[in-house]
């Protein structure tokens, strides 16, 4: 991202979580910006695949995968792979 728009409120734009005048300020600001506008597709890529997978998978205890998935994180960040293709 070239600008200074934070991630984190571009992740609550792309989860629908603002209210109506942040929403229309963000949303005028990702359509201008393609740094963002591609961030934005990126959360709701990932958004997408997380509620693909089967309730079973999300619950329980995460407590001893907290770590791993942090790594995982962070090292998927720095490698800076393509964004996975959006499910149609």
């Amino acid at each position: 991202m070239t600008c200074e728009q934070e991630t984190t409120e571009l992740a609550a734009y792309a989860m629908a979580a603002l209210d109506p005048g942040e929403t229309a300020r963000v949303g005028r600001h990702v359509r201008a910006c393609p740094g963002c506008a591609g961030e934005v597709d990126e959360i709701r890529t990932a958004l997408a695949a997380v509620r693909l997978l089967p309730d079973e998978e999300l619950l329980g205890d995460w407590s001893g995968k907290l770590a791993e998935l942090r790594e995982a994180a962070v090292r998927a960040a720095l490698a800076e792979d393509p964004p996975v293709p959006r499910p149609r």
